[in-house]
């Protein structure tokens, strides 16, 4: 028997429809597999990318360069933010300690600082407005102030504070200070940079050269080391164990394409009865199956996409891209092995199935 594609299609999706419960339950399981793959590279690459903002936000690619004796040029430290590669970049030199007479006997730090300093200890903050002391938040708590109110400071007077500041992620000893910013002119003590994350490498050792020019042996250290314990987000999702899984899905699924077609090898062992060849059949199977794994794919990724969404409210676009590469992947696969499936198990002789029966 001569079959037309058109008349195969028409006879494969005629199939597809005489089995309803059939056809909604293989798709639920290619959206079970499906989806589930893709929640999995959404969930993984989701902690990961949560992880290097938490570990930049806490001052990953900043470094502290130094010279001995103190001196550094806080001016060359100052124009570091210039230079492509470098966030933010400002000097520090300690002036010993301030006591307030609202808390009699208690020693605070004070340091001078200059302004580009803030956006490497508090980045993101908006910058003081105004001459005065710049307070860390514990520092204010301890004291009972906040911006804009005035304090007397012991040996110094009266002393306006115009910021409280928070630097618990980038600097916590500083949440006890009392700053006071002035300009970049003279030596300071440290000069705190921070690198993008491409530029952090290099940028140490362009720091460590910069410093040289007017002293002898800079000291340029980080300010988060890198040890053995440290995560390395690059090499856990290049070594994710679902990596696989756009082969492994597909596998999985055809397994079960197998089973479904030995217990249906009847139905196609009419066909060939009838001279339908495999090719055929499987062109036929192509018309039944693809619209199942389709959808299944389909609503198994929106899912996935939904619940990821729900748990993190915005996964990022690179774990979006990355989870519909992996899981179309195993989908374009699925389409390809599972038309073969009745192909495979069909049987041409009606007797022996009866006979089997």
């Amino acid at each position: 028997m001569t079959w037309r594609t058109a008349e195969l299609i028409r006879e494969g999706l005629g199939n597809l429809g005489s089995n309803g419960f059939r056809s909604l339950a293989l798709a639920a399981i290619a959206a079970a597999a499906l989806g589930g793959l893709a929640f999995m590279e959404l969930r993984q690459a989701g902690e990961l990318t949560q992880f290097a903002r938490d570990y930049q936000a806490g001052g990953a690619y900043v470094a502290i360069a130094s010279v001995p004796g103190g001196g550094l040029s806080g001016a060359r430290c100052q124009s570091l933010n210039g230079v492509p590669g470098v966030h933010a970049a400002g000097a520090m030199r300690g002036t010993g300690t301030v006591t307030f007479p609202s808390a009699p006997g208690v020693l605070f730090q004070s340091a001078d600082v200059t302004p580009g300093l803030l956006g490497v200890w508090a980045p993101g903050m908006p910058g003081p407005s105004g001459a005065g002391i710049l307070a860390g938040s514990a520092l204010a708590a301890e004291l009972g102030i906040r911006a804009g109110l005035v304090a007397r400071v012991e040996a110094a007077g009266p002393t306006y504070f115009s910021a409280v500041y928070d630097f618990s992620r980038r600097n916590p000893q500083a949440a006890r200070w009392a700053l006071s910013p002035v300009p970049a002119a003279g030596g300071f003590d440290e000069c705190w940079v921070e690198f993008s994350p491409g530029a952090y490498q290099g940028g140490r050792e362009m720091l460590a050269a910069r410093f040289a020019e007017g002293s002898a042996d800079p000291v340029v250290r980080p300010y988060r080391r890198s040890d053995e314990f440290t995560r390395d987000p690059a090499a856990e999702w290049a070594n994710r164990p679902q990596r696989r899984g756009w082969l492994a899905v597909p596998v999985v699924l055809l397994a079960l394409g197998l089973v479904s077609a030995w217990f249906r090898r009847s139905e196609s062992a009419l066909y060939l009865a009838m001279g339908t060849g495999r090719i055929q059949l499987a062109v036929m199977a192509t018309a039944e199956q693809w619209p199942v794994v389709g959808v299944g794919w389909v609503l198994g990724f929106g899912a996935a996409v939904a619940s990821q969404t729900f748990i993190t409210r915005q996964p990022a676009s690179d774990a979006v891209q990355a989870a519909l590469a992996t899981s179309g992947s195993a989908a374009l696969l699925a389409l390809v092995l599972l038309p073969w499936a009745s192909a495979f198990v069909a049987r041409g002789s009606i007797a022996t199935l009866l006979k089997d029966r």
